[in-house]
């Protein structure tokens, strides 16, 4: 009988380590953050404020962030890319402060996962069309708020229209 327990006990702190080592590895973000975990994440690494409001946009390559005050004056993003092979979530790749997405639009080209457009919509963009030849697709956008949109890598020509229906330059990068 005391070699039964004995091995129960010994079994038992094997088990107990084992799920220890892996909420550890988890808790550390080996494996990405987890899409419900995104946003804490930036606003934790990027100390972001709290009563900042956020703009974003998710697809299964790529999260998209745009962080910005109550006036729209100052504004902080954050992208967030899976990683190919075994993850589970998403890693932190780019984030920051750019003139671009204060000013107009800024479109980042991410390899192959994806584009972000990015804006606190001082030119007041109303729709977006992206056309590929094959189908035009139309995403609507309010005008008096900043916005995000992520798009697939080979998603054709995008084509900004404000209220008026003029056309806003897209200012583009390629990472």
């Amino acid at each position: 009988m005391k070699g039964k327990t004995e091995k129960i006990i010994l079994f038992s702190g094997v088990l107990l380590i084992v799920v220890l080592l892996f909420l550890i590895v988890w808790n550390a973000g080996i494996f990405g953050i987890s899409k419900s975990r995104v946003e804490q994440d930036a606003r934790e690494n990027q100390k972001i404020d709290s009563s900042w409001q956020l703009s974003q946009a998710t697809n299964e390559n790529m999260c998209a962030m745009l962080f910005y005050d109550e006036t729209t004056n100052n504004c902080v993003y954050s992208i967030y890319l899976k990683r190919d092979g075994f993850s589970f979530g998403y890693f932190f790749r780019d984030g920051g402060i750019n003139p671009y997405i204060q000013d107009s639009v800024h479109g980042i080209v991410y390899e192959d996962r994806g584009i972000a457009l990015l804006s606190l919509n001082e030119d007041q963009v109303s729709r977006i069309v992206v056309d590929n030849t094959m189908e035009e697709k139309t995403i609507d956008v309010n005008p008096q708020k900043p916005f995000v949109v992520v798009l697939p890598v080979n998603c054709g020509e995008i084509t900004m229209y404000d209220a008026q229906g003029n056309v806003v330059t897209l200012y583009d990068t390629y990472m």
